[in-house]
């Protein structure tokens, strides 16, 4: 099949994805946009703008309430300086180095010394060194990795590495480390050289130390820029709040700003205390590209309603707001949609609003928006250089993905051990996707929930959890933030509701009658068994971060949710009802 028509924003390159129908039902597609034949290392375009601009900011950070700034030249330096002390420690082409730090120009000297010297950067996060639950999860991860070095983010940390690992080390050691006289002497590497090593979120089993290799990284950020040609047209800047243990962080924002040659300026992660810091940083580096989570595009856009000036800053250069689709809730999307449209918008017009979709395994990305987005769920459509299968799974596609991006495997004490594949190579991502026009996934898709979630009645009828969750956040709009929904091993759909936090307070307000009424009109527009809600419950409180009840995308992990609330799944089965408990059919 012919490849579909290209977006008719001309910043966006041409859709040359290809359609290929299978017997068996399945579909394949195949974007056509070519990779370079030799893909650059990422120090070769690191290299590349220390050469062009040496004094050109590279990475600022918040230290003692003054902003930081290191330039490319001077990071070239320090982390030369850094490699060489690895180096210095008996550190070889292969050993891995944990750094358990959040983002900040220690980390980033870290993470370009350890490619110079060919060595392993493997991040994680500091905050399981607050508890006895994390230090557990953190020995677990560290006896998988089996670093060398550790490498903490504060020196009063240090102590509570004890037992957990071998040799580690406090910053203060490595920010006094001293400037060689000749540029460090990099170590001979291939494209298939392990490059870091980043753990899954868990949300499915025990976290997996998978292997990132540099083809990984160059494979995906030159794909952006072929995707994404207005990436490239001038140098981005971007200010960052999240975590580098994870990929879209850590690997993905990072290397974006290395190979683009982009200003990266680290924060910390927005709150109701720090939005006026926050807006100050916006005011000083006015951005041209914006990656948030829901929850601080919910805080942004308050702060942004008082503040004329800060909105200005905001939209003066920006380019992109770039989002993970699954996790946005239906009023979050209307007011960031309303906020774009609103402006004010610099020369070239309102930014981009593009989604895209990833996995530790890929190396965090698998697909990108080749057009605005116009939904909160799109996950758009395969990179440049790679191929998606959609595999049928009883009526539902699963996606499977292959091309460079795929890792080799999982790290573990006997070697590798290969990711998931299928007969033909393609990596199984557990997650379903469907087309967002009917009949035409070649013009984009959308993430349609986890095969791992889905479950059967004892009817026999599968419930298709990711469809089914956007349809009840869609009728309890803006009411509801998010929904775990139960019913295995019972006859009926039940659910929990999790009340949106910014939901105006009114003492002659019924959150439950409000509820029972727009899951009436749900289960009137919807009255199959697979998607009519039987009965609901409000939860007394947000999902838990720490209970693993949302994973490192900010997703809701359905089981984890449904778990920890046993007793409130109980009641909403229990004959006859409980008073708090919503029952919409007699609303």
């Amino acid at each position: 099949m012919p490849a579909a028509p290209m977006s008719d924003d001309n910043r966006l390159a041409p859709n040359q994805i290809e359609r290929e129908d299978r017997p068996d039902g399945s579909i394949l597609l195949h974007n056509r946009a070519p990779l370079p034949d030799v893909l650059p290392d990422l120090l070769e375009r690191f290299d590349h703008w220390v050469a062009l601009d040496r004094g050109a900011a590279f990475i600022s950070e918040r230290e003692n309430g003054d902003i930081q700034t290191t330039s490319y030249g001077a990071m070239d330096e320090f982390s030369d300086a850094l490699a060489q002390d690895l180096v210095a420690r008996g550190l070889t082409h292969g050993d891995c180095v944990a750094v358990i730090a959040g983002a900040g120009t220690l980390h980033a000297a870290l993470k370009l010394a350890c490619l110079k010297a060919g060595l392993v950067h493997v991040p994680l996060s500091p905050l399981l060194l607050t508890s006895e639950h994390g230090r557990d999860r953190l020995a677990g991860l560290l006896a998988a990795a089996e670093p060398r070095l550790t490498v903490v983010q504060a020196e009063t940390l240090t102590g509570k590495l004890a037992g957990l690992c071998g040799t580690a080390v406090d910053p203060v050691e490595l920010t006094n480390v001293t400037a060689a006289q000749t540029a460090f002497a990099r170590a001979a590497v291939t494209p298939d050289d392990s490059a870091a090593i980043y753990f899954t979120s868990g949300s499915t089993g025990d976290p997996k130390g998978v292997s990132i290799t540099r083809r990984m990284i160059a494979s995906c950020q030159c794909a952006y820029g072929v995707h994404w040609p207005f990436l490239a047209a001038r140098r981005p800047a971007l200010i960052d709040w999240l975590p580098w243990h994870h990929v879209f962080g850590g690997l993905d924002n990072f290397h974006k700003m290395v190979w683009y040659g982009g200003a990266y300026h680290v924060e910390v992660p927005p709150g109701p205390d720090n939005m006026e810091a926050l807006a100050t940083r916006i005011r000083d580096v006015r951005p041209t590209i914006h990656i948030n989570v829901p929850y601080g595009i919910d805080l942004l856009l308050d702060h942004l309603d008082g503040d004329a000036t800060t909105r200005a800053a905001l939209f003066e250069r920006l380019d992109l707001i770039f989002f993970a689709g699954a996790g946005m809730g239906a009023q979050t999307w209307q007011r960031m949609q309303a906020a774009v449209a609103a402006g004010p918008h610099g020369p070239g017009g309102p930014p981009l609003v593009l989604s895209g979709y990833g996995a530790t395994e890929a190396g965090s990305t698998m697909c990108l928006g080749h057009e605005p987005a116009g939904r909160t769920d799109e996950i758009g459509l395969p990179l440049p250089g790679h191929s998606l299968h959609l595999a049928p799974v009883d009526d539902a596609l699963e996606v499977r993905f292959r091309g460079p991006n795929v890792s080799p495997g999982y790290v573990g004490p006997d070697g590798l051990t290969p990711v998931s594949l299928d007969e033909e190579g393609f990596l199984r991502t557990g997650d379903l996707a469907c087309a967002r026009q009917d009949g035409a996934p070649e013009h984009g898709l959308c993430f349609d929930g986890r095969l791992a979630e889905d479950f059967k009645l004892t009817t026999g009828t599968r419930v298709k959890v990711g469809a089914l969750r956007h349809a009840i956040l869609a009728a309890c709009a803006p009411h509801a933030q998010d929904v775990a929904i139960a019913g295995a091993g019972q006859d009926r759909i039940a659910i929990i509701l999790f009340p949106t936090p910014t939901t105006p307070a009114d003492e002659n307000d019924d959150p439950q009658a409000r509820m029972a009424e727009a899951l009436a009109a749900h289960n009137a527009r919807m009255p199959a068994s697979s998607t009519s809600i039987f009965r609901a419950a409000i939860a007394d409180g947000p999902p838990d971060r720490a209970a693993g009840e949302i994973n490192d995308k900010g997703h809701l992990v359905q089981k984890a949710c449904l778990r920890n609330r046993a007793d409130l799944v109980a009641r909403l089965y229990t004959d006859p009802p409980d008073p708090v408990i919503i029952c919409p059919d007699n609303a």
